[in-house]
C-alpha cells in the first residue's frame, strides 16, 4: 500500500472508531508487542511500531472489531490462526470495514490478492478475502 493511502485508511480508521465511542492509544513499543483493546474502558492499544508496517491499519481495524463486537477483553493469542472465535471474528471485521473503505473511495480491485497485497491484509485471510468477492460479485 502506498504510505499516503496507509495514513489515509489509518485516519479512517480511527475516526470511525472515535465516532462510535471508542478511543484509542497509539504506542511505538517493540516491534512484536501486539495490539490490545480493553472492553471496559472502549479503548484499544496500537502498537505503531509493529514488524510489518503494512498491517497496521488491518490490527486496527480488528482491535475495532472487538470492541464493537462486545469480546470478553483483554485475550492475546502468540497465533491468530482460529485459536478463539472472538479473534477469527475480529479479523472478518477488519477485513470488511477495510474493503467497504475502499470501495467508498473507487478503489475497486477485481483480485483477492491484489486487495490483501494493496491493503496490508494478512495471508491467513486469503480464504475469507475471496470469499468476499465472491460475495460481492455474486450481488451485482
Amino acid at each position: 500500500m502506498r504510505n499516503l493511502g496507509k495514513e489515509e485508511l489509518i485516519e479512517y480508521l480511527l475516526n470511525y472508531a472515535f465516532k462510535h465511542g471508542l478511543s484509542y492509544i497509539l504506542v511505538k513499543g517493540e516491534p512484536y508487542d501486539p495490539a490490545l483493546s480493553f472492553k471496559n474502558a472502549h479503548k484499544m492499544v496500537i502498537n505503531t511500531n509493529w514488524h510489518n508496517p503494512n498491517e497496521l491499519p488491518f490490527i486496527i481495524g480488528h482491535e475495532i472489531g472487538h470492541l464493537m463486537l462486545g469480546d470478553s477483553g483483554i485475550a492475546y493469542w502468540p497465533s491468530f490462526s482460529g485459536q478463539n472465535s472472538e479473534e477469527e471474528e475480529a479479523d472478518l471485521f477488519s477485513l470488511k470495514i477495510i474493503y467497504d473503505y475502499s470501495c467508498k473511495n473507487g478503489d475497486y480491485i477485481q483480485e483477492p490478492g491484489t486487495f490483501m497485497q494493496n491493503y496490508g491484509i494478512p495471508e491467513r485471510m486469503a480464504t475469507a478475502t475471496k470469499q468476499l468477492f465472491k460475495d460481492n460479485d455474486d450481488l451485482m
